[in-house]
């Protein structure tokens, strides 16, 4: 199955896994990605060294790619943003803020950058800050209608923005965490 996201993360099945703290390490993203998908390992609030310990050990299990979730507000966050690149990791996808003081880095280490955004406005700076794609935070069905994000990003997305994060986000495309991809 061939579809924007597929080509531009070189995986066979649109399906990306959720970066789930301390649940998605090394084994679950290697097999995810052995299987087709995306795997990620969750760095949530780890200290850099497990992660890279966490993606050497993944790269032991599978050469297909795989990517790190880095939780923004995290203590590590900027070392944990070095080991990405660092580690030559191919992916990262980012939640809990916004990920602007990276990208130059990991955009010129050519890592594919896929921001969890809560709002509109927050997707539309990722596409100028050079986001290969954006993640909803809140697909159909998941809450967050409250005005206060909880990723204190502004207000969330509702459902009639959504075709607007679409059509911003040129070349990759928009995600849902519900599995839906454009």
């Amino acid at each position: 199955m061939q579809t924007e996201i597929t080509r531009l993360l070189g995986i066979k099945y649109p399906i990306i896994q959720g970066g789930m703290a301390w649940v998605a390490e090394h084994h679950l993203a290697a097999a995810v990605s052995e299987a087709g998908g995306l795997g990620l390992i969750g760095a949530a609030s780890a200290p850099a060294e497990w992660v890279r310990e966490q993606i050497r050990a993944a790269r032991k299990l599978t050469d297909k790619p795989f990517g790190v979730n880095i939780m923004l507000m995290s203590p590590y966050a900027a070392d944990v943003a070095k080991v990405i690149v660092e580690e030559g990791v191919q992916v990262v996808t980012t939640g809990a803020g916004s990920p602007g003081k990276y990208m130059e880095m990991w955009k010129e280490a050519g890592v594919k950058v896929i921001p969890v955004v809560a709002s509109v406005a927050l997707a539309k700076l990722m596409e100028r800050g050079g986001a290969d794609a954006v993640g909803d935070a809140h697909p159909p069905g998941q809450g967050a209608d409250a005005d206060d994000s909880p990723h204190g990003q502004g207000r969330p997305v509702r459902t009639c923005e959504r075709p607007h994060i679409r059509r911003t986000q040129g070349a990759g495309g928009k995600l849902q965490r519900d599995g839906g991809a454009d």
